[in-house]
């Protein structure tokens, strides 16, 4: 099982506004590919907030529309776009699970629901803090 710092997730009232600032600030590039197109088909419970896609060519940056009511619409125990979260990529979605079930770390399973193809888990560190780990191609 491998794993990648992949993204920050930063959320925010305007994001306009904030993805402005960090391109400005830190010369950071918008994403338009693909692999950050949102849902198709096959992903459940479409994401369908305001987001954009920045980098500075080695990890990404994703600047979110907070949006307090998601954990609710999801049914879910926690809620990614409300105050932000970090990101790794792995290579074993499955195998991480199992992991944190052995660790007894309770975890929401997203599943494909924001960006397509992405899988996507988050649970907490023990400060509280939002993880998520996500496997593409799933």
């Amino acid at each position: 099982m491998k794993f990648k710092y992949h993204h920050m997730n930063l959320c925010t009232e305007d994001v306009q506004r904030l993805s402005s600032f960090y391109k400005t600030i830190f010369g950071l590039n918008q994403l338009q590919d693909e692999e950050h197109g949102l849902t198709t088909e096959d992903t459940a419970n479409r994401y369908d907030g305001q987001v954009e896609f920045l980098t500075d060519g080695e990890v990404e940056f994703h600047i979110t529309k907070k949006d307090h009511t998601t954990a609710f619409r999801m049914n879910m125990p926690i809620n990614p776009i409300q105050n932000g979260h970090f990101c790794f990529r792995t290579d074993d979605i499955e195998g991480f699970k199992k992991k944190l079930e052995e660790q007894n770390i309770p975890y929401a399973d997203y599943g494909k629901w924001a960006l397509a193809g992405w899988y996507q888990i988050f649970f907490y560190d023990p400060d509280g803090n939002i993880i998520e780990v996500h496997q593409i191609g799933v």
